[in-house]
């Protein structure tokens, strides 16, 4: 098997249930894999820029850089499950000495295998404004559709609480109801492009598709790991 590197760690939670959905594939397997875990040590002002744009993201990019740094070479491929950090794969993938798989890139060819042509964003204000999603779903001729600004101030600060360790259930019934909005204007289906949303909503709290890129991000890596998939080949959506 390959050893798989995660540079986790934004947040911690979201990590910890990351690692989880890696495992529990390997269950009924003859073991469990090899895998090196980095938690970044994130500063809780990081989190701010979910919120605002700031200069905490170049400290950001940084951090990760360094857990990249710090596993690369005892490891065959490294995945970071946290979509904003995504910002920076470019500068990632240039110091890495092995394959970086892209949570976006692994999402959006997850979405083209299945056909959907319009699809909400649930995200963190950082990622949308840097257009995280919105350039690579249109370059797969999906039409991304967003919350509107106020919706997207909630979900910001949904997941910032998360990010906190603070699981509200007011928080999971706004999510819901921002879910049937984006629905309603034209949406097939939602993704959650946070990873610390799975911690709050899962397929289970509602009757209308979401793709946790989580769950996407985890079943490359459990493919990678049994040497299955490489970077930029493609899965089935079986």
């Amino acid at each position: 098997m390959k050893t798989c590197g995660i540079v986790g760690g934004m947040g911690p939670e979201a990590t910890a249930l990351f690692y989880m959905k890696v495992i529990k594939q390997f269950v009924h397997t003859n073991g469990y894999p090899p895998i090196l875990m980095y938690s970044v040590p994130e500063p809780f002002q990081i989190a701010d820029c979910f919120l605002q744009r700031n200069q905490e993201g170049d400290l950001l990019e940084k951090l990760v850089i360094e857990g990249i740094e710090t596993v690369h070479e005892k490891v065959d491929f490294c995945v970071i499950p946290c979509n904003t950090a995504h910002i920076y794969i470019n500068s990632i993938r240039e110091v890495s000495k092995v394959p970086v798989f892209s949570i976006v890139e692994e999402t959006c060819r997850h979405l083209k295998l299945h056909k959907v042509k319009k699809v909400g964003i649930l995200a963190t204000t950082a990622s949308i404004e840097n257009q995280l999603y919105i350039k690579p779903l249109y370059e797969n001729n999906i039409a991304p559709i967003l919350p509107l600004l106020h919706q997207q101030k909630i979900v910001s600060e949904i997941i910032y609480r998360l990010v906190k360790g603070e699981i509200l259930a007011s928080d999971k019934t706004a999510l819901l109801r921002i879910i049937k909005d984006l629905k309603d204007m034209g949406a097939e289906c939602v993704i959650l492009a946070c990873t610390d949303l799975p911690i709050l909503l899962s397929q289970d709290d509602i009757n209308f598709p979401l793709f946790d890129t989580l769950d996407i991000l985890a079943d490359v890596a459990k493919n990678a790991i049994i040497g299955k998939y490489t970077l930029g080949s493609t899965l089935s959506t079986a």
